[in-house]
């Protein structure tokens, strides 16, 4: 079913309540282990002001902290919640999500993957076996801490619950349907698909969050 802002903001607000209580007793994974303490990490630079940054092979250079986002400008789009969660629009030039998801796969440790002009519509970005984390509250699947749907444009990311909540009362994200059904990780949020240089950085920023979620070293 289609939802509008304002019941986005309602679901919103009800789901603020599993990722505070996830974060405060140190609720269980889909998979049964304990990530309370994972989960409160949280990375200490704030948004940069150039792309310039977010743009290097060094990635751990490249973090933003999701206690600097800033509130979104607009409405959140429209979304189907439900458990393919997509997003139907307000998705602009898809030039940017392209320009996120080609950086991303050059990442250290990330599995490569075919180029846009020959991939299908669901992209799985994995990281390598020997990097991922065995915390599987990290990962959507295994080793997959983001997927990104070309059919209709949209945005699934695992985060800690912390920057996860952050992102959601900010206007950046929404809780994904399955992770609020125990079927994914908590902190599983669909991310809007970037419009505009300033969202593209904020969008690396959360990639990188989730990118050193699931590294095993970092």
């Amino acid at each position: 079913m289609v939802q509008s802002e304002t019941e986005s903001i309602k679901i919103m607000n009800t789901d603020r309540l599993i990722f505070k209580q996830s974060g405060a007793v140190g609720k269980r994974s889909h998979s049964g282990r304990d990530f309370h303490s994972r989960n409160q990490e949280l990375v200490g630079t704030e948004i940069p002001q150039s792309l310039e940054m977010m743009l290097r092979n060094d990635v751990r250079s490249a973090q933003i902290g999701s206690h600097g986002l800033p509130t979104r400008r607009g409405g959140r789009p429209k979304t189907v919640r439900a458990p393919l969660h997509i997003q139907c629009n307000g998705h602009g030039d898809l030039k940017y999500l392209n320009q996120l998801v080609d950086e991303i796969l050059t990442w250290p440790y990330v599995e490569s993957a075919e180029p846009f002009i020959s991939r299908s519509n669901t992209i799985p970005i994995r990281l390598i076996e020997m990097a991922a984390s065995s915390d599987p509250s990290a990962f959507i699947n295994e080793r997959e801490f983001a997927r990104v749907l070309l059919g209709a444009p949209t945005i699934y990311l695992v985060l800690p619950l912390v920057s996860a909540y952050r992102a959601i009362v900010r206007g950046w994200a929404e809780p994904h349907y399955l992770g609020s059904q125990g079927l994914m990780p908590a902190g599983t949020v669909v991310v809007y698909t970037p419009k505009d240089e300033e969202e593209l950085a904020v969008c690396f920023g959360l990639f990188s969050e989730s990118y050193h979620l699931g590294r095993k070293i970092d």
